[in-house]
């Protein structure tokens, strides 16, 4: 049995609030409470892999967690705000029972006493943010993710011993299960790891991760907080587009009826600006969370973000984002071209009718 001498039960709800938000006015607010955040590696990484707009830590403070109606833990609740506009709600709760945590994994999994209670402090937390918001959403989508972290065991372990005895564990650990997996199934969760040196190991799955690294270090872990950031605005514009496309649809539905005053004036004008209006919006976002973190190399960052990024399937999103995108200029541009060609034959006929009149002022002039 292992014996943990240090670990802790990292627990996210991710909320996307709005386009941005102000990290320097939130920072005024929090006046002496507040603090950036840097990729602190202690591996090998180059100076550039950093935030573009370092994220805004706000510690909340020690709060009781409830895991359940009858069990409630000390746990420590901290806040980060990322310049895109998602607020990072994390609830850390230390642990030493190996066994009990492998058993109980699936209480802090997709928990929904713990999202209420993430809600709440969202809630709290409010009429500090809301005058740091820019372009507030009226509804807030939320993506959750929870890490399990051991610092030390009791005796120092080599990674290739420890999965060789415990690979069942943090199979089960990270997957929420309490009933033993399958070999393969085992084989498939533990597929997306890393390790950097003989010491330590990082583990990927689609709602939680496993860690053991006797540094201590942190670099893992704001990359697996950040890649569900990622997630979260890519669900967000991906569900912008599908209302604004369908809106534009109906109007152009209730175009036809039109189309004989399309020689006098313009009938797709507010359906053009809509769409301007959205390619512009979505694609400022878009480069807003691509251009926030640069990670570039072969390198252990790079690394735990491409595993999660693979199990979050945020190159799929992305091209479900682009491709919305793509329909969008499409129309876009089929509307100019249509406009295009009407200005064109308003010219030609007005051409038309002009030397008309001249013919008829040549052979019948004014008396």
């Amino acid at each position: 049995m292992l014996n943990v001498k240090q670990g802790k039960i990292l627990i996210y709800h991710l909320f996307d609030l709005a386009d941005m938000i102000d990290l320097e006015k939130l920072r005024h607010s929090w006046a002496g409470r507040s603090s950036n955040i840097r990729l602190v590696s202690r591996r090998s990484s180059p100076y550039y892999m950093q935030f573009e707009r370092e994220p805004l830590l706000l510690p909340l403070g020690q709060r009781d967690l409830m895991l359940k109606p009858d069990r409630y833990l000390s746990s420590e609740v901290r806040a980060k705000a990322f310049d895109f506009g998602v607020i990072s709600i994390c609830w850390e709760v230390a642990f030493e029972d190996w066994g009990q945590v492998v058993q109980e994994a699936e209480l802090y999994i997709d928990s929904a006493h713990i999202e209420a209670q993430s809600r709440r402090v969202l809630d709290d937390l409010m009429p500090a943010l809301k005058g740091s918001l820019d372009g507030a959403y009226p509804k807030i989508l939320m993506e959750d993710y929870t890490i399990f972290y051991v610092i030390n065991f009791a005796e120092t372990i080599q990674v290739e011993q420890f999965l060789a005895n415990s690979a069942h564990d943090i199979a089960s650990m990270i997957r929420g299960e309490t009933k033993a997996l399958s070999a393969s199934e085992q084989a498939n969760a533990l597929e997306q790891r890393v390790s950097y040196f003989e010491d330590d190991l990082v583990v990927m799955s689609w709602s939680a991760s496993f860690i053991y690294d006797p540094e201590g270090s942190s670099e893992h872990v704001d990359m697996l907080e950040f890649a569900n950031a990622e997630l979260l605005e890519l669900r967000s514009y991906d569900q912008i587009l599908d209302q604004q496309l369908s809106e534009i649809y109906d109007d152009l539905e209730q175009l036809p009826g039109k189309r004989l005053l399309g020689l006098v004036r313009n009938p797709y004008q507010q359906t053009t600006q809509k769409l301007l209006s959205l390619l512009i919006d979505v694609s400022e976002l878009t480069d807003r969370i691509e251009n926030s973190l640069k990670i570039i190399g072969d390198l252990y960052c790079a690394r735990i973000y491409r595993g999660i990024s693979l199990i979050l399937h945020l190159q799929e999103w992305q091209g479900r984002v682009d491709g919305k995108l793509d329909n969008a200029r499409q129309i876009y541009e089929t509307l100019n071209s249509e406009l295009t060609d009407r200005r064109s034959t308003l010219l030609e006929v007005t051409i038309v009718i002009l030397i008309v009149i001249e013919i008829l002022l040549f052979f019948f002039p004014p008396h």
